[in-house]
């Protein structure tokens, strides 16, 4: 079974760009998308995140962080596009539980099954990163858990990889938060890998000239050690030999053999389309 790939276009975030990007420049200002995305098969539809629950929520990360939207952008808008409601989606799967990538998970039915790392459920309700995991959104996903089927946690620490359906694999990503998980897809077109925050710039993380050969960025938001952050990619760029890359936050990215060789754009340009950033001085 294959699957094919729509964009689903969920506002922007504009904050402090050295949140994401190891930079100097301390004041300078970045927008980006907000994106989930939906795979169609037939009459099977899966939703890879929600976005954020409304764009005031963001200022609750400070550092200037703020959300951009209209309202065609909110999901249930986003679907209705492709002649879908909610309760028509069979599946909702989350690279991670952030602010901005589960902020409207509660508008799907309780019908429709939310595929979460278990590890990352209970990571959100730790309190160890305080509003990056906002009280409305895991609210929810508790409910869901003593809700018959409403709710699936997978423990990707302790398998190598799960299958969801068949074309749907995930598996964890040891990277950004200590329960993210990378979710693998069976497409037309090949493999295709949503790696959620792993890679917030294509440009800035896999493209930029580095002194050592080989050596992939992290970015500048990540819990866990920065020897694991750097693995994890390495291990994502290395899971095939051919594969469309989807951050949560730029434009897909073609990768060949762990090297990027091709851009493929969204209508919600990436860091500024062809990963050249908007800043704002």
């Amino acid at each position: 079974m294959t699957w094919k790939i729509q964009h689903l276009d969920l506002g922007q975030v504009e904050l402090y760009k050295s949140r994401l990007i190891v930079t100097d420049e301390k004041n300078a200002v970045v927008r980006v998308p907000v994106q989930g995305w939906l795979l169609l098969n037939g009459k099977d539809a899966v939703v890879i995140d929600t976005g954020f629950r409304s764009p005031d929520i963001l200022e609750r990360l400070g550092d200037r962080a703020r959300g951009v939207e209209t309202p065609q952008q909110r999901l249930a808008a986003q679907l209705a596009q492709y002649g879908l409601k909610p309760a028509d989606v069979r599946y909702v799967l989350h690279t991670h539980l952030h602010i901005d990538h589960a902020g409207q998970t509660d508008i799907f039915p309780a019908q429709t099954t939310v595929v979460v790392n278990r590890r990352e459920l209970e990571y959100s309700v730790s309190g160890l990163s305080g509003p990056s995991y906002p009280p409305e959104d895991i609210k929810h996903l508790v409910d869901r858990l003593h809700t018959p089927r409403a709710l699936r946690l997978l423990d990707l620490d302790l398998v190598d990889s799960e299958q969801v359906m068949e074309g749907i694999r995930c598996v964890a990503a040891r990277a950004h938060t200590e329960g993210s998980m990378m979710i693998y897809v069976d497409t037309d077109d090949g493999l295709a890998c949503f790696c959620g925050d792993l890679v917030y710039s294509v440009r800035h993380q896999l493209l930029m000239p580095r002194v050592l050969e080989a050596d992939p960025a992290t970015s500048a938001n990540f819990v866990v050690s920065r020897r694991a952050e750097k693995a994890a990619l390495k291990r994502m760029l290395n899971a095939a030999p051919r594969f469309r890359l989807f951050p949560g936050h730029d434009d897909p990215a073609d990768i060949e053999h762990g090297l990027v060789v091709g851009a493929v754009h969204t209508e919600g340009c990436g860091f500024g389309g062809c990963w050249c950033a908007h800043i704002e001085e």
